[in-house]
């Protein structure tokens, strides 16, 4: 096979091969992907993957951080001060969940690499998911000093909370109607955590 001629693809090389590595981490963990499928899905050959990343640590990293920047970018745009924060917050929450729903590959590599423990993982995950958890934390608890709120739960722990559920869910496939039901609960959810 030989090589595509230039302009055959509208997608650049670099995002079809992270598009292509979200999709195969996310079915088969960092252990069980294979460079050669990531590249197959790219419509690249290995050696051609191996020019843009130079290894499967290198590539997974890139693909991780760009989830994260991605959601960070979402949430930040409605991070703002001085601005009614029982709506916002249910925004904040409810735009996640959209993420979740839009990145179907992001709950699974999430909760894929919590519970699989094996480096590089543990230590890319909680370098970029830590800082992200820290902002939202970080904007909950300044508004909700500025509104005087007392909650029973910590803000970490709410915030732990609504992601993991949701999460779960969005990763949950042909399960998601048996175990949640058909009803959403994001919104009074939300407000039951942060209100």
């Amino acid at each position: 096979m030989g090589r595509p001629k230039a302009g055959t693809h509208s997608v650049p090389t670099n995002e079809r091969i992270l598009n292509a590595a979200e999709r195969i981490f996310s079915e088969n963990g960092y252990d069980g992907a294979r460079l050669a499928d990531i590249a197959a899905e790219a419509d690249i050959r290995r050696p051609s993957l191996l020019y843009h990343f130079e290894t499967k640590e290198v590539l997974y990293e890139a693909m991780v951080l760009r989830l994260f920047q991605r959601l960070l970018e979402t949430l930040s745009g409605l991070m703002i001060e001085d601005v009614e924060f029982d709506q916002q917050i249910v925004k904040i929450g409810l735009a996640f969940k959209q993420f979740a729903e839009e990145n179907p590959a992001f709950g699974r590599i999430v909760i894929r690499d919590i519970v699989d423990h094996r480096d590089p993982v543990p230590q890319l995950l909680a370098s970029v998911v830590v800082p992200v958890l820290d902002t939202v934390c970080a904007y909950i608890e300044t508004q909700s000093v500025k509104r005087g709120t007392q909650r029973t739960i910590g803000t970490r722990a709410a915030v732990m909370q609504f992601c993991s559920n949701t999460l779960v869910r969005t990763s949950a496939g042909p399960l998601r109607s048996p175990l949640w039901g058909e009803d959403d609960y994001a919104t009074p959810l939300l407000k039951r955590l942060f209100l």
